[in-house]
């Protein structure tokens, strides 16, 4: 290997969805590679074929892509240190396996499951550590032999030291000591011939070349297993690199999906934005120099790998922090300008919101999900009719907009024909039902006036509906507060005005015709 070469891998398991915390950690990968110009290389470990899921490796690439993260090396692009898929390098393993046999540093076990089964509940009855008790180390050979001329399944392991400490410096924390004896004799080849993830990966990023080995911090206390290793076959070991979960938001163990966290792809799906999800991704647990970094904390993925490096990467979990991603999501989507913004939406509902994707396959569709797809494959028709009229409802509506899963909901009204709303669309803190259809119906023919000649003046409205509300006694809030529940159908909208100048007061005004209908049942 060329020393000044940076190599690095992601090594997914096709076992379903992409996690988000799996994402974070394959970005630092990637910006790292970038930072360093070295190789970003897509490894895919499958020897778990029990829990592989059909069409679980094209999904893994499937998001990746959907993401921005290239490699330079891959299942669906080769390289020059295939394959890179686990299951088509099994005959490597079987032949580094059986050199350590040879060489007396692995052993044949015979031991059964039904043995390692009762071991373990006897451990665990004497309160006693659980593990192999290498029974099968020291089999004499010429049994060993005969046992397996006679077609007796067995598995090979390691054969580790059992006194002793083992040290190694771990990139992000330091010096880490292991106790030897804390460690059994470790199964390298299973009976089915295929290795365990230990064995594999050793093998694997040895072959190919892996300079730095970045991987969840739940893989520190095994990095003993990988150097032992190492060791047996005399060669160098990579750089370890053990990154920081992303916590949930107690700050109490890793983020899963029950704390709110959805697949990579379903973040997609809901209308965050690729570069928004990986800016708060890189800041969860990672921070750039002080000197060079953002106020508004706010990258792109360009950005990122200029100013990533591994040495500002925190050994504390990041607490995962939904309003943060909210915040990000929606200052990537200030940041385009109009025409760009039109653009990536229709994109998110054309191949984001209505494809089927390959990892769609792996879980049924939640709730939410499912509601959305058939929101945007009800609208997208209407608002493609009309561009001109949408890029006019999308000026309004960006600047409320925090993912574009939203979108349906804050534009009904745009193109509704007819509102619908419920008790809580309607501020009665201070007015029943009755004194608000009363108000509308009085304030009707007011700003019928004014706006049927086409005149969108801001004074004349806002002197009209205060000089009303004067009339009644109102406060002026609650006076343009009902009139925006009854022709936006909420309670929050943007301006006013603006809104009735994109949708026209014929449809405005009928709007409020109806909400006192629906006010006086």
């Amino acid at each position: 290997m060329k020393k000044q070469e940076i190599r690095v891998r992601a090594a997914p398991s096709p076992t379903g969805r992409v996690h988000i915390g799996n994402m974070r950690t394959f970005l630092y990968d990637y910006l790292y590679a970038k930072n360093t110009d070295g190789k970003f290389v897509l490894r895919i470990e499958d020897t778990d074929q029990k829990r592989k899921v059909k069409g679980g490796i094209e999904g893994i690439v499937e998001t990746l892509k959907l993401y921005g993260i290239e490699f330079d090396e891959g299942p669906d692009m080769g390289g020059d240190y295939g394959p890179y898929i686990q299951s088509e390098r099994i005959e490597l393993y079987a032949k580094y396996a059986e050199e350590l046999v040879e060489s007396g540093k692995g052993y044949r076990c015979f031991c059964s499951e039904e043995r390692l089964e009762e071991l373990r509940e006897g451990q665990e009855k004497n309160k006693q550590k659980t593990g192999y008790d290498s029974k099968c180390r020291n089999l004499d050979a010429k049994e060993v032999t005969k046992r397996l001329e006679a077609g007796e399944e067995s598995v090979v392991r390691m054969k580790f030291p059992k006194e002793g400490v083992t040290k190694f410096k771990d990139l992000i924390y330091g010096e880490i000591k292991i106790k030897n004896s804390e460690v059994e004799d470790l199964i390298l080849l299973k009976a089915d011939k295929y290795p365990t993830y230990h064995f594999a990966v050793v093998i694997d990023d040895h072959l190919m070349e892996i300079s730095h080995v970045l991987r969840g911090r739940e893989y520190l206390a095994d990095t003993t297993k990988n150097l032992f290793l190492y060791e047996a076959f005399g060669w160098e070991s990579p750089v370890f690199v053990h990154v920081p979960h992303i916590l949930n938001p107690e700050g109490k163990g890793k983020l899963g999906k029950r704390h709110g966290a959805l697949p990579a792809i379903a973040y997609l799906r809901k209308g965050y934005l690729p570069a928004a999800v990986l800016n708060y991704l890189a800041l969860a647990g990672w921070a750039p120099d002080p000197k060079k970094a953002h106020q508004d904390e706010i990258y792109s993925i360009e950005e990122l790998a200029k100013l990533f490096t591994l040495d500002r990467v925190h050994k504390a979990g990041a607490k995962y922090d939904q309003q943060k991603m909210d915040y990000m999501n929606g200052k990537h989507i200030r940041n385009f300008k109009l025409n760009e913004l039109v653009e990536v939406i229709l994109k998110w509902a054309e191949e984001i919101v209505l494809k089927d994707f390959i990892a769609d396959k792996f879980d049924d569709h939640p709730k939410w999900e499912t509601e959305l797809r058939e929101k945007v494959g009800k609208t997208l028709p209407i608002w493609k009719k009309d561009m001109e009229y949408f890029e006019k409802a999308i000026k309004l509506i960006a600047e409320r907009l925090t993912y574009l899963g939203e979108l349906p909901d804050l534009m009904d009204f745009f193109y509704d024909e007819k509102l619908s709303w419920v008790d809580e669309d309607w501020n009665t803190k201070n007015h029943d039902k009755k004194e608000l259809a009363d108000a509308l119906e009085g304030v009707l023919p007011k700003l019928s006036e004014i706006f049927e000649k086409g005149e969108f003046d801001h004074d004349k409205w806002e002197e009209a509906v205060r000089g009303y509300a004067d009339e009644l006694d109102w406060k002026h809030g609650d006076m343009f507060m009902a009139i925006r529940s009854a022709t936006t159908g909420r309670l929050q909208s943007p301006p006013l005005l603006e809104c009735f100048e994109v949708m026209g007061w014929e449809k405005a005004g009928l709007f409020v015709g109806q909400a006192i209908k629906w006010l006086r049942k």
